[in-house]
Parts: C-alpha cells; sequence; structure tokens
C-alpha cells in the first residue's frame, strides 16, 4: 500500500518509521525530509497546494505524484550491470522519494527511462566547464567538401561522445533535456543536452554560488522558479537554458 501513496504521504511514513532501506537513509540528506517550509518537502507542499489547477509547466504529466522508490538492491544492481556508482544525492531520491514522477517540466524519469536514449554510462563524459560541446563551433570545422557519408559519420561520432556517461533526469520537449554525470571529470554534475535543435552540451550554473548545480540543486532550482510564479507572478519556469555559461 505504501506505493500507492503520493510524495508527501510517503515522506509522512519514512519519518515516522525510520526504519527498513529507506529509513537508513535518512541521516546524510536530513533536507530531503525537513519540515521547515524551505525544504525540498516543504516548498513541494507549498506548489502542490498553490497549483491545484496544474498550472505550472507541465505539472499535469506528473501530478506532483511519484513513483516507488527503488529498494536499495535494485539500486546496487543498477550500478553493477553499468559499472559505476550514481551521485548520492540522486541515489538517495531514488531511495526514499521515488523513481521518477513529480520534478522539473514532464516531471523526473525512472532511473532506467532515458526517453528512448541509449547513454553507455561505462564510458566517461569527455566534456567539461571550460570545454562544452558547441555544435556551431562543430559545424564550422567540417570541411565544406566531404561527403554526405563522412558528414553523417562525423556527426555519429559527436552523438555518440555526447552520449557516454550521462543519466536523461527530464525533458523540456523539443528535443531538450537535462542530464546527470555518472562517470567523468564532470561527475554529479547536472548539464543541459540539446543536440536535436544544434545546440550542444552546456553545464548548468547555480545562480547563487556560480558553481556547477548537482542533482539537488537542480531539483531546487525548478522549485525556486516554479514557486515566484505564484509569489511573485513571474512567467513559469520552462528552461534550464537560462542558467547555461
Amino acid at each position: 500500500w505504501l506505493f500507492h501513496l503520493d510524495f508527501l504521504g510517503r515522506i509522512d511514513i519514512v519519518l515516522k518509521s525510520g526504519r527498513g532501506e529507506q529509513g537508513e537513509m535518512i541521516g546524510q540528506f536530513k533536507n530531503f525530509f525537513s519540515k521547515d517550509d524551505n525544504s525540498i518537502e516543504g516548498k513541494l507542499k507549498k506548489i502542490q497546494k498553490l497549483d491545484s489547477d496544474l498550472s505550472v509547466f507541465g505539472a499535469s504529466s506528473h501530478c506532483y505524484k511519484t513513483n516507488p522508490p527503488l529498494s536499495k538492491k535494485e539500486i546496487e544492481d543498477f550500478e553493477f550491470q553499468n559499472g559505476i556508482q550514481l551521485p548520492e544525492e540522486y541515489k538517495y531520491y531514488l531511495g526514499t522519494i521515488g523513481n521518477g514522477g513529480v520534478g522539473p517540466f514532464y516531471g523526473l524519469y525512472a532511473l532506467e527511462n532515458n526517453d528512448g536514449n541509449h547513454p553507455d554510462l561505462r564510458k566517461s563524459f569527455s566534456y567539461n566547464r571550460k570545454m562544452p560541446l558547441v555544435m556551431a563551433e562543430f559545424y564550422d570545422q567540417i570541411p565544406s567538401d566531404i561527403s554526405e557519408e563522412e558528414h553523417e559519420r562525423l556527426l555519429e561520432e559527436v552523438y555518440a561522445k555526447a552520449d557516454s556517461g550521462i543519466i536523461f533526469l527530464a525533458t523540456e520537449g523539443c528535443g531538450m533535456y537535462s542530464v546527470l554525470v555518472v562517470n567523468g571529470e564532470e561527475y554529479g554534475n547536472v548539464w543541459y543536452y540539446d543536440l536535436a535543435n544544434d545546440a550542444g552540451l552546456y553545464p548548468l550554473i547555480n545562480p547563487v554560488t556560480g558553481t556547477s548545480l548537482n542533482f539537488k540543486e537542480w531539483y531546487e532550482l525548478w522549485l525556486n522558479c516554479s514557486l515566484e510564479y505564484f509569489s511573485k507572478g513571474k512567467k513559469t519556469f520552462q528552461s534550464y537554458s537560462d542558467f547555461i555559461v
């Protein structure tokens, strides 16, 4: 019956019990469960109440509900099968709050969803903050006299490189995603992924600290911007592209 509860109901049960795999994970990231109005739980509670008509961009897709959380074994099996260790904040979310559901735009993907994309998690993510993937620069470097077949081969190489060491977290629609780096120098950071529109791959930056966004900061940024839609009448949050370098 636990799996049929919404986000807030599940939080209450985990807090009260403090037992099992979910209860064991609470210690390190208490702010996910804090009753403080400024915590993630508190902000979710606020926005769920304020957005009763699901007016926030994408809210009608997830309706502020979560999928069942993953067991510790399910998470460990995924890590073993892919030869990686998931970032702790993301792993914590999956195991205590839910395996996808309520989240930025159309919602947080389940761990193995990836929206039909096929990233190779065993390969290292090749880009960093100083050297993102700028598709305009890539096209400028392609000789104008190469064959169509060679052009396609070069593109496929770029796409394969871009799909290394990342997990797709959420989409804004039209091929624009937020992805979490799980292998490589940028491990634990969230990047903006837009190859469908020939933009590229760019790190997302915390507007307060100027550092790269981790999973928790990425999630909370969506909450903060969405709450401003109600408190300050600002336009509903529609893209993380405002937070790229």
